[in-house]
């Protein structure tokens, strides 16, 4: 669906201060965020909701003022201002004050750049930006910028995030309106009350305002997932409007967003091509019950209809036409989505579109009934035993009846009829359903170990591994082999592998492969030390409870199976088999066993995953399994000669 809301990067304030007053900042700054290479002396953002002409008028005006603490902050002497279709920017300033002999020499930028670069996997984009360069940045300098933004409609209020990459002096975010218009507000992700809030009246307008000070840089770290997730950010919204006809709902509940929703659906699809209603005709031929339908109308979209990304304006919330789709052979997801309605209704099966944020979006549309909740589409089959089936064709590796792995845990807004929707939760698929197995026989040999294996990827394991495969030329394709199966140390070579049912969406990926490790054993007199550990996933993998902030994302749960043979060298025996170990952690958890029969050790381990986010209070739950995973890695069997 449509990026809406307008990225604001680097912005800046005018502050008519007196020289000595501006040394006082660059010292009280530097003292305040003496690691910082800048600092915002203040960021501010003020948003208009105005009743005009019975309809609402929203202007932004936006502030901020840099302060420059290092001599290396080149970084920033460069900015850009956001805009696209449904966020226009006006009366764009910029420049930089220059401390110098005591006053202050204002240089101002004379030159903005309009660029429409296209993000990556976006077909076409309306959104732009303005480039600019800020003259003479360097210590003590002070850059600065303002503009306006005028923003066509009241649902697309993105809110406010009151942390930045860079430190803060103050951050605020104040709503100017009448008591005509009825918001609706909540701070979010701000336990320790570190915003603060107050609404008051003045020359007959009501003004909201929210407040951080001395608010410390966003920290970036691995793994982290988007920002909404863990930063205090501010969520606000129109409830509703009073104009002389009356009172006006503009989003009072998601009865109002799924309203509007439906208008962008409800005229589509009332006449079919020739040659859509071919191909369907095809399908039910071929097809014995209702489930085979919905399954190859969903591999035909993945199979044929190529996805990209279109935004333009409202563009980016209409679907086209199933025919206009099925004839170019390709579109967006709400294309695809459209198309998979549009030729399971063609078969007489019902189906329904469906509205969805990805995880990048932490909101459901029970809490917050605005288009902040979603940013995507799909279609949705409800078979007759109630079991729901989430169609996302853009991703073109999930096997049917697997939503795709960014949809897990989300709320789907399904519309049934152009009055009646249902709220469904798709599931986050577990980790037994995301199966990776790895089953090797191994030899000594000199100072090599020799080997081969077959593994195979299930679930996920399986649609990742088919993105990265459709990605990758053949040498690419060895190289991920190698790093899939990898196993023992970086001195691991892949001497053979061949692929099986890679592109069968039904079948697991299957990889047989024979391989070599070298200097892997460790030789002490007459014993001999090998541990079977070949893989060792997470090994000291602690997080630093001191250090980390963020929460930790993945992209799914998983279990892996491991089975390893050892042919024990002829003339020796089984000196030490290590103890088998367990540990069931709430988010990691393994299982080792040793036996020795007929002239060979085996080696059993089961591994898993089983998280999608980890919050920071579930930290010391991880480190606590991490542990004895760690301490079972390190063990070896020691093999003695006879």
């Amino acid at each position: 669906m449509n990026k809406i809301f307008a990225s604001i990067f680097i912005a800046v304030s005018f502050f008519s201060t007196s020289p000595a007053q501006q040394s006082e900042i660059l010292k009280q700054y530097s003292a305040k965020f003496p690691d910082a290479p800048a600092a915002f002396i203040e960021r501010s953002e003020t948003i208009a909701i105005l009743v005009k002409n019975d309809s609402l008028e929203i202007f932004g005006d936006i502030l901020e003022d840099m302060i420059h603490l290092k001599s290396q902050t080149d970084v920033y002497s460069t900015g850009r201002v956001f805009g696209s279709h449904f966020t226009e920017v006006k009366d764009l300033k910029a420049k930089t004050l220059i401390w110098e002999k005591n006053k202050f020499k204002e240089m101002h930028v004379t030159e903005f750049k309009k660029n429409h670069d296209q993000a990556d996997g976006i077909f076409y984009d309306d959104s732009y930006n303005y480039s600019f360069t800020f003259p003479s940045v360097s210590l003590g300098n002070r850059t600065h910028l303002q503009y306006r933004t005028m923003m066509k409609d009241a649902r697309f209020m993105p809110g406010y995030i009151f942390t930045s990459y860079i430190p803060q002096g103050k951050a605020t975010y104040t709503i100017k309106t009448t008591r005509q218009v009825e918001l609706v507000y909540e701070v979010v992700n701000d336990p320790k009350h570190t915003i603060n809030f107050k609404k008051y009246e003045k020359g007959g307008y009501v003004f909201y305002e929210w407040t951080a000070t001395d608010v410390p840089a966003r920290k970036n770290e691995d793994e982290s997932p988007s920002v909404r997730y863990f930063t205090p950010h501010l969520i606000c919204y129109v409830k509703s409007y009073e104009n002389k006809s009356g009172k006006v709902n503009v989003l009072s509940s998601l009865d109002d967003l799924y309203a509007w929703y439906n208008t962008f659906v409800k005229d589509l699809n009332k006449e079919s091509s020739a040659e859509l209603i071919g191909i369907v005709n095809k399908i039910k031929q071929s097809s014995k019950t209702e489930i085979d339908i919905v399954r190859n109308v969903f591999y035909w979209v993945q199979e044929n209809i190529q996805y990209v990304a279109f935004e333009q304006g409202m563009r980016g919330f209409i679907p086209h036409h199933g025919s206009y789709v099925c004839e170019k052979r390709y579109g967006d997801c709400k294309d695809m989505a459209n198309l998979i309605v549009t030729m399971l209704r063609l078969a007489d099966v019902k189906s329904y579109h469906t509205w969805i944020g990805t995880r990048d979006l932490p909101y459901k549309y029970s809490q917050v009934p605005t288009p902040l909740v979603d940013n995507h589409m799909i279609a949705t089959y409800i078979s007759s035993d109630k079991q729901y089936y989430f169609l996302d064709a853009t991703s073109d590796h999930t096997p049917f009846g697997l939503p795709s792995s960014m949809i897990q845990g989300k709320e789907a807004l399904i519309g049934l009829d152009p009055t009646h929707y249902e709220i469904k939760a798709i599931p986050e698929i577990p980790k037994e359903r995301n199966i990776m197995t790895d089953s090797v026989s191994i030899r000594l040999d000199g100072n090599q170990i020799v080997g081969s294996g077959i593994s195979s990827l299930g679930g996920y394991p399986k649609v990742f591994g088919g993105y990265a495969l459709d990605r990758s030329e053949k040498e690419d394709i060895k190289r991920y082999v190698t790093r899939l199966i990898g196993k023992g140390s970086n001195k691991f070579y892949l001497d053979n592998y061949a692929l099986s049912d890679a592109y069968d969406r039904d079948k697991p990926t299957v990889i047989d492969y024979s391989f070599r490790i070298g200097d892997y054993f460790q030789k002490i007199g007459d014993e001999l030390y090998v541990n079977m550990n070949l893989t060792k996933e997470h090994y000291n993998d602690f997080i630093n409870l001191s250090l980390r902030e963020t929460p930790k994302e993945r992209d799914y749960k998983y279990e892996k199976i491991e089975y390893c043979e050892l042919t024990i060298p002829e003339g020796y025996s089984v000196e030490y088999l290590p103890p088998n170990a367990k540990a069931d952690g709430e988010l990691l958890g393994f299982e080792t066993e040793y036996t020795s029969e007929n002239g060979k050790i085996v080696f059993r381990k089961k591994f898993y995953v089983n998280y999608l986010l980890m919050q920071p209070q579930q930290f010391e739950h991880w480190n606590a399994s991490v542990k004895p995973l760690s301490e079972a890695y390190k063990e070896s069997i020691i093999l003695k000669k006879k």
